[in-house]
């Protein structure tokens, strides 16, 4: 492209310089034609008037044509000089028009072979899009191909869910179904703890309407005898007893006789006691998953429900009136030692009234306790050593809102269920602890 450009140019500055030459030569011809016809007139004229006139005339002539001649001279000089510079101008002109030619040419030039490269470049890219697209179009219809196939799993697996769920469903029924059929009622753990409560609430209930005849240093010292261990324990409570730890006291009596039916070994209207708890044992010790031995219990305490119905005259019938018996004699008496101003011989409808609500809580008990043998998991009231075992907020309540010391009196003990090979509490117990010395904490830690 500069090769040729350069080539141009030199053809326009030669054709310049001819055409300057061939002017200058034209210029000079014509010069030489006009002073020789000028100069033959000049001579002739200038003969002809010393001729005719006087010496001075023919001097003032001769100095005019002179003076004339130097003039056109001068004229023909600036023609010439105006002519040679329009030729100039002309041929720079022309060679200014071919240089703009030249670089409009060369611009055209450039700007075509980059319009040419942009467009090559744009037609790659379109190109290029246009396989991105049709590899994304691919793309799409594969992974469209692949999300109808996850969605009919997807609802396939719905379904199988839904069928699976209603199977599940109909066998936790069936089991449910199946529970209730080896159970000895219709008590489950929930309903237990609630009957539970109860038992408590109406222990309380008895304990208050005797309250008011309670004698502060008698019904004191006659509710310490009650008991053969807790003889310290209590008098560290004070002398006079409070009317709250007298009635403290009346319904730990209460409840450490009832919870006696509570005991998952012990079957009320049943004479096998003894050996069930040696089968219980040695079933714990050849048998690590306990069915058969919770299934012996079952059975057993579906046995005493079926024969223990009213009109019933079996022997467990009369072995489970004679325990009631028990329970409720020991109770009364108690409770009439303690309290003998309420239970006075002119009082019989007040206390034949009593007596039957406290035979009631007796059977209540008994009934419970038949309902938490009939259940597939272990429920049991957890073994409380007083004066020796320490606080557990997880398992028990101060009456005081204690949170740590020696358990010195348990009110009501608490009540677990065994889940796999751990117990979960079910109803919280109710204690009175003692501040305890270092010694003591440290004995009690001890203690297996």
């Amino acid at each position: 492209m500069m090769n040729e450009q350069q080539q141009q140019q030199q053809v326009i500055d030669e054709k310049s310089v001819n055409s300057k030459n061939k002017t200058m030569s034209r210029i000079s011809r014509l010069f030489q034609k006009k002073s020789k016809k000028k100069s033959a007139a000049m001579s002739s004229s200038s003969v002809f008037s010393l001729t005719l006139s006087d010496p001075s005339l023919s001097k003032q002539q001769t100095y005019q044509s002179s003076s004339s001649i130097s003039s056109s001279h001068l004229s023909m000089q600036n023609m010439l000089e105006l002519s040679e510079r329009n030729s100039y101008l002309e041929s720079s002109n022309n060679i200014n028009d071919n240089n703009d030619s030249g670089s409009v040419h060369s611009k055209l030039t450039r700007s075509f072979s980059v319009q040419s490269h942009r467009s090559l470049n744009l037609q790659q890219l379109i190109q290029q899009q246009r396989n991105v697209l049709k590899d994304l179009d691919s793309q799409k219809a594969q992974y469209s191909a692949e999300a109808n196939a996850l969605n009919d799993q997807v609802n396939n697996v719905k379904e199988k869910i839904k069928q699976r769920t209603h199977d599940l469903e109909l066998l936790q029924k069936n089991y449910q179904v199946h529970l209730k059929s080896v159970r000895s009622s219709d008590d489950d753990p929930q309903s237990i703890s609630e009957k539970l409560l109860h038992l408590r609430h109406q222990i309380q209930l008895l304990a208050a309407e005797l309250l008011p005849y309670a004698e502060p240093e008698k019904t004191g010292e006659k509710l310490s005898s009650l008991w053969l261990n807790l003889g310290p324990s209590i008098d560290r409570l004070g002398k006079p007893l409070s009317a709250e730890r007298i009635q403290m006291l009346t319904e730990k009596f209460i409840m450490d006789v009832l919870v006696q039916n509570l005991n998952i070994h012990i079957f009320p209207g049943l004479s096998c006691n003894t050996e069930f708890l040696e089968v219980q044992r040695w079933f714990e010790q050849h048998d690590r998953s306990s069915f058969f031995s919770t299934r012996l219990r079952q059975e057993l305490s579906m046995l005493v429900v079926r024969n223990n119905k009213e009109g019933s005259t079996g022997d467990i019938r009369l072995t489970w009136k004679k325990s009631a018996d028990r329970n409720w004699h020991h109770l009364h008496r108690g409770l009439q030692k303690a309290y003998p101003n309420y239970f006075a011989e002119d009082e019989g409808k007040r206390v034949g009234d009593y007596s039957q609500r406290l035979r009631g809580l007796v059977e209540y008990t008994m009934h419970l306790g038949s309902a938490i043998k009939g259940q597939e998991v272990c429920i049991t009231a957890v073994d409380v050593r007083e004066g020796v075992q320490m606080f557990d907020s997880q398992l028990m309540d101060d009456e005081d809102g204690q949170t740590s010391g020696l358990i010195a009196f348990c009110i009501c003990p608490p009540f677990v269920v065994k889940i796999s090979n751990r117990y979960e509490p079910l109803v919280k117990g109710r204690v009175l602890c003692f501040p305890c010395s270092n010694n003591e904490e440290q004995s009690s830690s001890s203690i297996p």
